[in-house]
Protein backbone atom coordinates (compact mmCIF):
# COMPACT_ATOMS: atom_id res chain seq x y z
CA UNK A 1 0.00 0.00 0.00
CA UNK A 2 1.16 3.60 -0.69
CA UNK A 3 -0.18 5.93 2.61
CA UNK A 4 1.68 14.45 1.41
CA UNK A 5 19.41 24.68 5.10
CA UNK A 6 18.47 28.26 5.05
CA UNK A 7 17.37 30.03 1.90
CA UNK A 8 18.92 33.06 0.31
CA UNK A 9 15.86 35.29 -0.02
CA UNK A 10 15.60 38.38 2.16
CA UNK A 11 12.48 38.11 4.33
CA UNK A 12 11.01 40.62 6.75
CA UNK A 13 11.30 39.18 10.26
CA UNK A 14 7.79 40.40 11.03
CA UNK A 15 6.14 38.73 8.02
CA UNK A 16 4.86 35.39 9.27
CA UNK A 17 3.39 34.60 5.84
CA UNK A 18 6.76 35.08 4.17
CA UNK A 19 8.51 33.07 6.87
CA UNK A 20 6.02 30.26 6.43
CA UNK A 21 6.37 30.34 2.64
CA UNK A 22 10.17 30.26 2.80
CA UNK A 23 9.97 27.44 5.32
CA UNK A 24 7.86 25.39 2.90
CA UNK A 25 10.31 26.05 0.05
CA UNK A 26 13.23 25.01 2.25
CA UNK A 27 11.36 21.86 3.23
CA UNK A 28 10.67 21.00 -0.41
CA UNK A 29 14.38 21.47 -1.15
CA UNK A 30 15.39 19.25 1.76
CA UNK A 31 16.85 22.11 3.81
CA UNK A 32 15.36 21.02 7.13
CA UNK A 33 17.36 23.33 9.38
CA UNK A 34 16.41 26.41 7.38
CA UNK A 35 12.78 25.27 7.24
CA UNK A 36 12.68 24.77 11.00
CA UNK A 37 14.31 28.15 11.77
CA UNK A 38 11.78 30.01 9.64
CA UNK A 39 8.68 28.22 10.93
CA UNK A 40 9.90 28.40 14.52
CA UNK A 41 10.29 32.17 14.16
CA UNK A 42 6.82 32.39 12.62
CA UNK A 43 5.32 30.42 15.52
CA UNK A 44 6.94 32.76 18.04
CA UNK A 45 5.46 35.75 16.23
CA UNK A 46 2.00 34.28 15.64
CA UNK A 47 1.30 30.80 17.12
CA UNK A 48 -1.74 29.88 15.04
CA UNK A 49 -2.92 26.27 14.63
CA UNK A 50 -1.64 26.34 11.05
CA UNK A 51 1.84 27.51 12.07
CA UNK A 52 2.00 24.97 14.89
CA UNK A 53 0.92 22.17 12.59
CA UNK A 54 3.49 23.16 9.99
CA UNK A 55 6.21 23.17 12.64
CA UNK A 56 5.01 19.75 13.76
CA UNK A 57 5.39 18.43 10.22
CA UNK A 58 8.97 19.72 10.08
CA UNK A 59 9.70 18.15 13.47
CA UNK A 60 8.42 14.91 11.98
CA UNK A 61 10.71 15.21 8.97
CA UNK A 62 13.58 15.76 11.40
CA UNK A 63 12.71 12.55 13.22
CA UNK A 64 11.46 14.36 16.32
CA UNK A 65 8.18 12.53 16.86
CA UNK A 66 7.51 13.75 20.39
CA UNK A 67 8.02 17.40 19.45
CA UNK A 68 5.83 16.91 16.40
CA UNK A 69 2.99 15.45 18.44
CA UNK A 70 3.30 18.26 20.99
CA UNK A 71 2.79 20.81 18.20
CA UNK A 72 -0.18 18.92 16.74
CA UNK A 73 -1.85 18.68 20.14
CA UNK A 74 -1.20 22.34 20.90
CA UNK A 75 -2.77 23.24 17.56
CA UNK A 76 -5.83 21.17 18.45
CA UNK A 77 -6.11 22.80 21.86
CA UNK A 78 -6.30 26.13 20.05
CA UNK A 79 -8.77 24.81 17.46
CA UNK A 80 -10.38 21.41 18.18
CA UNK A 81 -11.86 21.35 14.67
CA UNK A 82 -8.59 21.84 12.76
CA UNK A 83 -8.62 18.78 10.50
CA UNK A 84 -5.06 19.18 9.21
CA UNK A 85 -3.62 18.78 12.71
CA UNK A 86 -5.64 15.58 13.19
CA UNK A 87 -4.48 14.35 9.78
CA UNK A 88 -0.79 14.92 10.47
CA UNK A 89 -1.03 13.45 13.96
CA UNK A 90 -2.71 10.39 12.43
CA UNK A 91 0.09 10.07 9.87
CA UNK A 92 2.64 10.22 12.68
CA UNK A 93 0.90 7.45 14.61
CA UNK A 94 0.59 5.42 11.40
CA UNK A 95 4.32 5.70 10.71
CA UNK A 96 4.94 4.53 14.28
CA UNK A 97 2.65 1.56 13.50
CA UNK A 98 0.18 2.64 16.18
CA UNK A 99 -2.73 1.95 13.87
CA UNK A 100 -5.59 2.18 16.38
CA UNK A 101 -4.45 5.64 17.48
CA UNK A 102 -3.95 6.64 13.86
CA UNK A 103 -7.49 5.52 13.06
CA UNK A 104 -8.97 7.67 15.84
CA UNK A 105 -7.20 10.75 14.52
CA UNK A 106 -8.15 9.99 10.91
CA UNK A 107 -11.77 9.71 12.11
CA UNK A 108 -11.52 13.23 13.55
CA UNK A 109 -9.83 14.57 10.42
CA UNK A 110 -12.62 13.19 8.22
CA UNK A 111 -15.34 14.35 10.62
CA UNK A 112 -14.03 17.91 10.45
CA UNK A 113 -13.37 17.89 6.71
CA UNK A 114 -15.53 15.34 4.91
CA UNK A 115 -14.12 16.30 1.50
CA UNK A 116 -10.51 15.48 2.46
CA UNK A 117 -9.70 12.64 0.08
CA UNK A 118 -6.24 12.11 1.61
CA UNK A 119 -7.64 11.60 5.11
CA UNK A 120 -10.25 9.16 3.82
CA UNK A 121 -7.65 7.24 1.81
CA UNK A 122 -5.18 7.03 4.69
CA UNK A 123 -7.97 5.93 7.02
CA UNK A 124 -8.72 3.14 4.56
CA UNK A 125 -5.11 1.97 4.72
CA UNK A 126 -5.15 2.11 8.52
CA UNK A 127 -8.29 -0.01 8.46
CA UNK A 128 -6.54 -2.52 6.21
CA UNK A 129 -3.71 -2.76 8.73
CA UNK A 130 -6.32 -3.44 11.43
CA UNK A 131 -8.04 -6.03 9.16
CA UNK A 132 -11.25 -4.01 8.93
CA UNK A 133 -11.62 -4.83 5.27
CA UNK A 134 -15.26 -3.80 4.98
CA UNK A 135 -14.59 -0.34 6.42
CA UNK A 136 -11.45 -0.03 4.29
CA UNK A 137 -13.32 -0.82 1.10
CA UNK A 138 -15.99 1.75 1.93
CA UNK A 139 -13.28 4.37 2.46
CA UNK A 140 -11.52 3.48 -0.79
CA UNK A 141 -14.83 3.88 -2.65
CA UNK A 142 -15.36 7.27 -0.96
CA UNK A 143 -11.83 8.46 -1.72
CA UNK A 144 -12.27 7.59 -5.39
CA UNK A 145 -15.64 9.34 -5.53
CA UNK A 146 -13.99 12.45 -4.06
CA UNK A 147 -11.13 12.33 -6.56
CA UNK A 148 -11.56 9.87 -9.46
CA UNK A 149 -8.23 10.93 -11.00
CA UNK A 150 -5.88 9.73 -8.25
CA UNK A 151 -4.01 6.66 -9.47
CA UNK A 152 -2.84 5.70 -5.98
CA UNK A 153 -6.45 5.31 -4.80
CA UNK A 154 -7.16 2.69 -7.46
CA UNK A 155 -3.80 1.03 -6.72
CA UNK A 156 -4.61 0.75 -3.02
CA UNK A 157 -8.14 -0.51 -3.64
CA UNK A 158 -6.72 -3.02 -6.10
CA UNK A 159 -4.38 -4.33 -3.41
CA UNK A 160 -7.32 -4.82 -1.07
CA UNK A 161 -9.20 -6.68 -3.80
CA UNK A 162 -6.16 -8.96 -4.15
CA UNK A 163 -6.15 -9.56 -0.40
CA UNK A 164 -9.82 -10.53 -0.58
CA UNK A 165 -9.32 -12.74 -3.64
CA UNK A 166 -11.31 -10.43 -5.93
CA UNK A 167 -8.86 -10.86 -8.78
CA UNK A 168 -11.03 -9.50 -11.61
CA UNK A 169 -11.84 -6.37 -9.60
CA UNK A 170 -8.16 -5.99 -8.73
CA UNK A 171 -7.25 -6.20 -12.41
CA UNK A 172 -9.76 -3.46 -13.22
CA UNK A 173 -8.34 -1.16 -10.54
CA UNK A 174 -4.71 -1.68 -11.58
CA UNK A 175 -5.60 -1.01 -15.22
CA UNK A 176 -7.36 2.19 -14.17
CA UNK A 177 -4.33 3.20 -12.10
CA UNK A 178 -2.10 2.64 -15.13
CA UNK A 179 -4.41 4.67 -17.36
CA UNK A 180 -3.79 7.59 -14.99
CA UNK A 181 -0.12 6.86 -14.27
CA UNK A 182 1.22 4.78 -17.18
CA UNK A 183 4.81 4.46 -15.92
CA UNK A 184 4.17 3.06 -12.47
CA UNK A 185 6.12 -0.20 -12.21
CA UNK A 186 4.32 -1.22 -9.00
CA UNK A 187 0.94 -1.13 -10.77
CA UNK A 188 2.29 -3.35 -13.57
CA UNK A 189 3.58 -5.81 -10.97
CA UNK A 190 0.27 -5.97 -9.14
CA UNK A 191 -1.63 -6.23 -12.41
CA UNK A 192 0.57 -9.22 -13.27
CA UNK A 193 -0.30 -10.81 -9.91
CA UNK A 194 -4.03 -10.33 -10.57
CA UNK A 195 -3.69 -11.81 -14.08
CA UNK A 196 -1.63 -14.74 -12.83
CA UNK A 197 -4.29 -15.60 -10.27
CA UNK A 198 -6.77 -15.74 -13.15
CA UNK A 199 -4.47 -18.24 -14.97
CA UNK A 200 -3.66 -15.72 -17.70
CA UNK A 201 0.04 -16.48 -17.57
CA UNK A 202 1.16 -14.91 -20.85
CA UNK A 203 -0.47 -11.59 -19.95
CA UNK A 204 1.00 -11.78 -16.46
CA UNK A 205 4.52 -12.35 -17.81
CA UNK A 206 4.18 -9.43 -20.21
CA UNK A 207 3.23 -7.10 -17.36
CA UNK A 208 6.08 -8.37 -15.20
CA UNK A 209 8.43 -7.51 -18.08
CA UNK A 210 6.99 -4.01 -18.29
CA UNK A 211 7.41 -3.56 -14.55
CA UNK A 212 11.04 -4.68 -14.63
CA UNK A 213 11.82 -2.45 -17.62
CA UNK A 214 10.37 0.59 -15.85
CA UNK A 215 12.14 -0.23 -12.58
CA UNK A 216 15.47 -0.49 -14.38
CA UNK A 217 14.89 2.88 -16.04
Amino acid sequence: FKLSNSGEAVVSTQSTGALEARSIVNLQMGHLFGAFCDINHAVKLHPTPTMLTNRGVIHQYMGESMNAMTDFRTALEADPTYSLAYFNAANLYFNLRLFEKALRYYDEAVKNCTEDESAVLNRAIARVMLRDYVGAMEDFHTAISLNPFAAHSYFNRGNLHLTLGNNAEAEEDFRKALSLQPKDSASFTQLAVALGRQFRKDEALENYRKSIKLAEG
